[in-house]
């Protein structure tokens, strides 16, 4: 007795479509994949109740004994960098453990953590690494760069590691944040003038940080790459405080997040509960570096700035303590910036005795991890920080360091977007 073997299949071609098999026996058919499709674990059902394996591209239905219609649901490839993360990552147990009493440092794989609500700009979700994360790996631009986290506008946030993955000198220089420091201005990524919050805010001066960055921007990513970097992904330098002056000391906002309530966040100037401030010392979109207006200052001269001290909280640090978090391995396992400590851009404390600023930094091997502040004028590592935009497209990578994503060339819409 011969029965017909009828194959139909959703996002590829097969080979035959059909064919006859004697009762009890197998039939072969040969699957080719659409352009973005998989053959990695296909849905595939028999009404008659046959069963079937998958070698490669071919598919085998054995022990045959009535007519048979099967079908083949391909699965489709995740096009964009941002839906291949999420594709790569199912594990979301929402923030990560331990966020508001202590460091963490677990590997982990597939696991992506979720921010929303009044601690995200606009209420947006955002996707992030945290712990000793061992597959957010990215190789770009000839550079080795670990994901900090998909941002609220679905672009892919950066962090420097270096053209070696194993290098100990993951940075670009080593420089002052800004040269003076004997002003409450000082701790701006761009600041303007002296007496007030509002004047510090005018942003009209550069940081010397900010012009070793651009230096570096202009000659290694700019020619080749400027059109894959997001222009509406917001760099935080959050100067809200406690109470400003320039004769009496005071803590800026980040410090009374993550020293005193614990509480990071990735909304730049956020709500009043917690010691977030508001108000007149609150929330300023001066304070949100962006090279576009539509999401912030504009005042980027390119859309690159440094990581913030809420986004090493989320990643499993805590003030005044080590933590070997993804932000310090190398891929070979030891610190990615050697001993050197390194640069973020949130503000710490005005020091009224002294007149001297301060900003939150990162430690290298000798504090592995550790976060605490320092003068601006100490002279630390400068680890860069960009957006990947939301329509740039995963080429290959499963994001290990022997297996680093990569992303494929822009199409002419995405090379014109802002994000």
């Amino acid at each position: 007795i011969n029965y017909n073997l009828t194959m139909n299949i959703t996002g590829g071609s097969l080979k035959p479509a059909n064919i006859m098999v004697a009762h009890g026996d197998s039939g072969e058919f040969t699957i080719t994949p659409s352009e973005d499709y998989t053959l990695d674990n296909p849905t595939i059902t028999c009404t008659g109740g046959a069963s079937h394996t998958l070698n490669g591209s071919t598919i085998t239905i054995s022990a045959v004994i009535s007519t048979q219609t099967c079908n083949v649901v391909l699965k489709e490839l995740p096009k964009s960098l941002k839906d291949k993360i999420l594709a790569d990552h199912p594990t979301r147990p929402g923030v990560r453990p331990n966020l508001n009493s202590d460091i963490y440092q677990d590997e982990n794989t597939g696991t992506l953590y979720t921010a929303n609500g009044n601690i995200t700009e606009g209420g947006s979700t955002v996707y992030y690494f945290s712990g000793n994360a061992q597959d957010n790996w990215i190789y770009f631009a000839g550079i080795y760069w670990r994901i900090i986290r998909i941002n609220e506008d679905g672009s892919v946030r950066l962090l420097y590691v270096g053209q070696d993955k194993n290098t100990t000198s993951g940075y670009i220089a080593t420089s002052v944040y800004n040269k003076r420091y004997d002003d409450p201005m000082y701790v701006g990524y761009k600041y303007g003038s002296s007496g007030t919050l509002a004047s510090n805010r005018t942003n009209a001066t550069d940081s010397t940080i900010k012009g070793i960055i651009d230096t570096w921007y202009n000659s290694t990513i700019k020619p080749s790459y400027n059109d894959y970097i997001s222009k509406t992904a917001v760099y935080c330098n959050d100067r809200a405080n406690e109470g400003y002056s320039t004769t009496v000391t005071f803590n800026y906002a980040a410090n009374k997040r993550l020293v005193d309530s614990k509480v990071p966040s990735y909304k730049c100037g956020n709500n009043a509960s917690g010691n977030l401030y508001t108000g007149t010392n609150g929330a300023n979109i001066a304070d949100k570096f962006t090279s576009s207006t539509t999401t912030g200052n504009g005042k980027l001269t390119n859309p690159v700035s440094l990581m913030t001290a809420d986004e090493a909280a989320f990643a499993g640090g805590k003030y005044k303590s080590n933590a070997s978090t993804y932000l310090y391995f190398n891929a070979a396992g030891g610190s990615a910036t050697g001993s050197e400590w390194w640069w973020t851009m949130s503000p710490y404390r005005w020091y009224s005795n002294g007149n001297i600023s301060a900003l939150f930094s990162i430690g290298g091997s000798n504090d592995p991890g550790h976060m605490t502040n320092y003068v601006v004028n100490s002279e630390y590592g400068v680890r860069p920080v960009l957006s990947l935009k939301s329509c740039v497209n995963w080429k290959s990578g499963d994001g290990t360091s022997d297996n680093p994503y990569t992303v494929d060339a822009l199409d002419s819409t995405c090379s014109t977007s802002l994000n």
